[in-house]
Protein backbone atom coordinates (compact mmCIF):
# COMPACT_ATOMS: atom_id res chain seq x y z
CA UNK A 1 0.00 0.00 0.00
CA UNK A 2 1.43 3.45 -0.96
CA UNK A 3 2.44 5.76 1.90
CA UNK A 4 0.44 8.99 2.31
CA UNK A 5 -1.93 7.97 -0.48
CA UNK A 6 0.61 8.46 -3.33
CA UNK A 7 -0.48 6.33 -6.26
CA UNK A 8 1.41 5.09 -9.25
CA UNK A 9 -0.68 7.24 -11.58
CA UNK A 10 0.28 10.38 -9.69
CA UNK A 11 3.98 9.55 -9.93
CA UNK A 12 3.66 8.73 -13.63
CA UNK A 13 1.86 12.02 -14.30
CA UNK A 14 4.44 14.09 -12.38
CA UNK A 15 7.31 12.35 -14.17
CA UNK A 16 5.67 12.89 -17.56
CA UNK A 17 5.22 16.60 -16.82
CA UNK A 18 8.87 16.96 -15.81
CA UNK A 19 10.00 15.10 -18.90
CA UNK A 20 7.82 17.22 -21.23
CA UNK A 21 9.25 20.39 -19.67
CA UNK A 22 12.77 19.18 -20.32
CA UNK A 23 13.42 18.84 -16.57
CA UNK A 24 15.34 16.00 -14.94
CA UNK A 25 13.04 13.28 -13.71
CA UNK A 26 14.39 12.46 -10.25
CA UNK A 27 12.86 11.22 -7.00
CA UNK A 28 13.37 14.63 -5.39
CA UNK A 29 11.86 16.46 -8.37
CA UNK A 30 8.82 14.18 -8.39
CA UNK A 31 8.35 14.61 -4.62
CA UNK A 32 8.60 18.39 -4.94
CA UNK A 33 6.05 18.30 -7.76
CA UNK A 34 3.63 16.20 -5.70
CA UNK A 35 4.33 17.91 -2.39
CA UNK A 36 4.01 14.64 -0.44
CA UNK A 37 5.11 11.05 -0.59
CA UNK A 38 7.97 8.95 0.70
CA UNK A 39 11.14 8.46 -1.30
CA UNK A 40 10.75 4.68 -1.24
CA UNK A 41 7.28 4.74 -2.81
CA UNK A 42 8.24 7.36 -5.39
CA UNK A 43 11.39 5.41 -6.29
CA UNK A 44 9.38 2.21 -6.88
CA UNK A 45 6.80 3.94 -9.09
CA UNK A 46 9.43 5.97 -10.89
CA UNK A 47 11.39 2.81 -11.73
CA UNK A 48 8.29 1.36 -13.40
CA UNK A 49 7.71 4.63 -15.28
CA UNK A 50 11.26 4.56 -16.62
CA UNK A 51 10.83 0.96 -17.70
CA UNK A 52 7.63 1.82 -19.58
CA UNK A 53 8.99 5.01 -21.18
CA UNK A 54 12.49 3.71 -21.94
CA UNK A 55 13.16 4.12 -25.71
CA UNK A 56 14.06 1.08 -27.72
CA UNK A 57 17.73 1.42 -28.51
CA UNK A 58 20.52 -0.87 -29.41
CA UNK A 59 21.98 -2.40 -26.34
CA UNK A 60 25.56 -1.45 -25.97
CA UNK A 61 28.00 -2.63 -23.43
CA UNK A 62 28.34 -0.33 -20.48
CA UNK A 63 31.90 0.33 -19.42
CA UNK A 64 32.75 -1.09 -16.01
CA UNK A 65 33.72 2.36 -14.75
CA UNK A 66 30.29 3.76 -15.69
CA UNK A 67 28.51 0.76 -14.21
CA UNK A 68 30.49 1.11 -10.98
CA UNK A 69 29.78 4.85 -10.82
CA UNK A 70 26.11 4.18 -11.48
CA UNK A 71 26.03 1.55 -8.75
CA UNK A 72 27.70 3.94 -6.30
CA UNK A 73 25.22 6.68 -7.24
CA UNK A 74 22.24 4.34 -6.77
CA UNK A 75 23.63 3.19 -3.42
CA UNK A 76 24.13 6.79 -2.35
CA UNK A 77 20.60 7.68 -3.42
CA UNK A 78 19.23 4.73 -1.52
CA UNK A 79 21.14 5.74 1.60
CA UNK A 80 19.79 9.28 1.36
CA UNK A 81 16.30 7.92 0.80
CA UNK A 82 16.66 5.60 3.78
CA UNK A 83 17.88 8.49 5.98
CA UNK A 84 14.94 10.61 4.90
CA UNK A 85 12.59 7.69 5.48
CA UNK A 86 14.02 7.13 8.99
CA UNK A 87 13.58 10.81 9.79
CA UNK A 88 10.03 10.72 8.54
CA UNK A 89 9.31 7.58 10.55
CA UNK A 90 10.84 9.19 13.66
CA UNK A 91 8.75 12.32 13.14
CA UNK A 92 5.62 10.22 12.75
CA UNK A 93 6.56 8.18 15.83
CA UNK A 94 7.07 11.31 17.92
CA UNK A 95 3.80 12.79 16.72
CA UNK A 96 2.06 9.50 17.47
CA UNK A 97 3.58 9.34 20.96
CA UNK A 98 2.47 12.92 21.60
CA UNK A 99 -1.06 12.12 20.44
CA UNK A 100 -1.08 8.97 22.59
CA UNK A 101 0.08 11.05 25.58
CA UNK A 102 -2.65 13.61 24.92
CA UNK A 103 -5.28 10.89 24.54
CA UNK A 104 -4.09 9.22 27.75
CA UNK A 105 -4.18 12.54 29.61
CA UNK A 106 -7.69 13.23 28.30
CA UNK A 107 -8.75 9.70 29.24
CA UNK A 108 -7.43 10.13 32.81
CA UNK A 109 -9.24 13.47 33.11
CA UNK A 110 -12.42 11.81 31.86
CA UNK A 111 -12.05 9.03 34.44
CA UNK A 112 -11.55 11.59 37.21
CA UNK A 113 -14.62 13.52 36.05
CA UNK A 114 -16.66 10.30 35.97
CA UNK A 115 -15.51 9.44 39.50
CA UNK A 116 -16.41 12.95 40.68
CA UNK A 117 -19.86 12.72 39.09
CA UNK A 118 -20.41 9.29 40.63
CA UNK A 119 -19.52 10.67 44.08
CA UNK A 120 -21.81 13.63 43.49
CA UNK A 121 -24.67 11.33 42.41
CA UNK A 122 -24.09 9.16 45.48
CA UNK A 123 -24.17 12.22 47.76
CA UNK A 124 -27.32 13.54 46.11
CA UNK A 125 -28.94 10.11 46.37
CA UNK A 126 -28.18 10.02 50.09
CA UNK A 127 -29.53 13.55 50.48
CA UNK A 128 -32.73 12.56 48.66
CA UNK A 129 -33.09 9.53 50.95
CA UNK A 130 -32.58 11.74 54.01
CA UNK A 131 -35.15 14.20 52.72
CA UNK A 132 -37.63 11.37 52.16
CA UNK A 133 -37.04 10.18 55.71
CA UNK A 134 -37.43 13.71 57.10
CA UNK A 135 -40.59 14.15 55.04
CA UNK A 136 -42.01 10.94 56.50
CA UNK A 137 -41.11 12.05 60.03
CA UNK A 138 -42.71 15.45 59.47
CA UNK A 139 -45.79 13.81 57.96
CA UNK A 140 -46.14 11.58 61.02
CA UNK A 141 -45.65 14.57 63.33
CA UNK A 142 -48.24 16.50 61.37
CA UNK A 143 -50.72 13.66 61.61
CA UNK A 144 -50.09 13.43 65.34
CA UNK A 145 -50.54 17.18 65.67
CA UNK A 146 -53.81 16.99 63.74
CA UNK A 147 -55.02 14.15 65.96
CA UNK A 148 -53.95 16.06 69.08
CA UNK A 149 -55.68 19.19 67.77
CA UNK A 150 -58.86 17.23 67.08
CA UNK A 151 -58.67 15.75 70.56
CA UNK A 152 -58.14 19.20 72.08
CA UNK A 153 -61.03 20.58 70.01
CA UNK A 154 -63.28 17.74 71.14
CA UNK A 155 -62.19 18.23 74.75
CA UNK A 156 -62.77 21.96 74.49
CA UNK A 157 -66.23 21.29 73.07
CA UNK A 158 -66.96 18.91 75.94
CA UNK A 159 -65.77 21.50 78.46
CA UNK A 160 -67.94 24.15 76.86
CA UNK A 161 -70.91 21.80 77.03
CA UNK A 162 -70.17 21.10 80.68
CA UNK A 163 -69.80 24.81 81.31
CA UNK A 164 -73.17 25.43 79.70
CA UNK A 165 -74.68 22.66 81.81
CA UNK A 166 -73.09 24.13 84.95
CA UNK A 167 -74.45 27.57 84.02
CA UNK A 168 -77.90 26.05 83.65
CA UNK A 169 -77.52 24.22 86.99
CA UNK A 170 -76.32 27.44 88.61
CA UNK A 171 -79.30 29.32 87.20
CA UNK A 172 -81.64 26.66 88.49
CA UNK A 173 -79.88 26.68 91.86
CA UNK A 174 -80.15 30.47 92.06
CA UNK A 175 -83.84 30.24 91.23
CA UNK A 176 -84.30 27.56 93.87
CA UNK A 177 -82.42 29.65 96.43
CA UNK A 178 -84.51 32.68 95.61
CA UNK A 179 -87.70 30.60 96.00
CA UNK A 180 -86.44 29.25 99.31
CA UNK A 181 -85.56 32.77 100.44
CA UNK A 182 -89.07 33.84 99.58
CA UNK A 183 -90.46 30.84 101.44
CA UNK A 184 -88.24 31.68 104.38
CA UNK A 185 -89.50 35.25 104.34
CA UNK A 186 -93.09 34.03 104.30
CA UNK A 187 -92.35 31.65 107.13
CA UNK A 188 -90.73 34.43 109.10
CA UNK A 189 -93.82 36.58 108.58
CA UNK A 190 -96.14 33.79 109.65
CA UNK A 191 -93.92 33.04 112.66
CA UNK A 192 -93.95 36.66 113.64
CA UNK A 193 -97.71 36.75 113.34
CA UNK A 194 -98.05 33.65 115.51
CA UNK A 195 -95.79 35.11 118.11
CA UNK A 196 -97.81 38.28 118.10
CA UNK A 197 -101.04 36.31 118.60
CA UNK A 198 -99.63 34.30 121.48
CA UNK A 199 -98.14 37.24 123.33
CA UNK A 200 -100.31 38.32 126.39
CA UNK A 201 -101.98 41.61 126.02
CA UNK A 202 -101.38 44.42 128.54
CA UNK A 203 -103.86 44.34 131.52
CA UNK A 204 -105.18 40.94 130.63
CA UNK A 205 -104.43 39.39 134.09
CA UNK A 206 -106.16 42.10 136.02
CA UNK A 207 -109.33 41.65 134.17
CA UNK A 208 -109.28 37.95 134.89
CA UNK A 209 -108.88 38.59 138.60
CA UNK A 210 -111.76 41.02 138.68
CA UNK A 211 -113.96 38.69 136.67
CA UNK A 212 -116.98 37.60 138.81
CA UNK A 213 -116.87 34.10 140.18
Amino acid sequence: MSRNGITQEQVFEAAANLSSNQQPVTVQAVREALGVGSFTTITQHLRKWREQTKPVTTVTAVPPEVEAATSRAVTSIWQVAEDLMRREIETIKQATQYQVHEYQHSFEEALQEIARLERQIQTQTQQIADLHEQTGTLRDALMQSKAHLLAQTSREKDLMNRLDEMKQDLTQARTTVEQKNENCALLRGELAALKADRAPRKGGHKNEENRPQ
